[in-house]
């Protein structure tokens, strides 16, 4: 009987010196996995670095960048979230319940003079289909002549081409978000 007890006593202490070890060599690898997922903190640490400086050069500008509020401009069920954007801004367009038989094309067009606008975008937009807000951003394109950022800034209007819709119309500023300078370098 008693042999039986030292038994039962001895496989119990092998169990639980089992799950001693399996717990601790669990914690040395998932340590491991955490220092190797977080070895670029170098890298993490120079972005967090550049931001602090832009922050601190923003607010030692002369005319510091400061996101003006939120107005929607609205034209039918389109609408812009300003009417005043700085470069390295994006336009929000909420599209609000478009009705199934509106069909037509979004064109974001920049005024060039009293008669002309280069178009700078054509986004289709069908109400028999679903539609998505979105984010419209402004970047340089070699391949389609947008070569400066004086490309952008001015008077812009959103067309509704193939609708009686009113234009949008919004202004781009000569200003940069801080940080984003050389997103607007000239490229060609």
């Amino acid at each position: 009987m008693n042999n039986k007890i030292i038994i039962g006593i001895s496989i119990a202490i092998v169990i639980v010196i089992a799950i001693i070890t399996f717990s601790l060599t669990q914690n040395e690898s998932i340590q491991e996995e955490e220092q190797s997922r977080f070895s670029g903190t170098d890298e993490v640490s120079s972005i967090l670095e550049k931001i602090k400086e832009d922050k601190i050069k923003n607010d030692e500008s002369s005319n510091p960048y400061v996101p003006k509020q939120r107005e929607w401009i609205q034209s039918g069920p389109f609408k812009i979230d300003r009417s005043e954007y700085v470069l390295g801004e994006k336009i929000f367009v909420n599209i609000d319940q478009l009705d199934k038989n509106t069909k037509g094309e979004m064109i974001f067009a920049h005024k060039t003079n009293s008669t002309h606008y280069y178009e700078y975008k054509k986004i289709k937009f069908d109400g028999s289909k679903p539609q998505l807000n979105f984010y419209l951003g402004f970047t340089l394109n070699p391949a389609r002549g947008v070569c400066s950022s004086d490309m952008f800034v001015g008077d812009w209007e959103v067309v509704f081409a193939g609708t009686g819709f009113e234009n949008l119309k919004f202004k781009v500023k000569d200003q940069i978000i801080p940080g984003m300078e050389d997103q607007y370098e000239p490229v060609c």
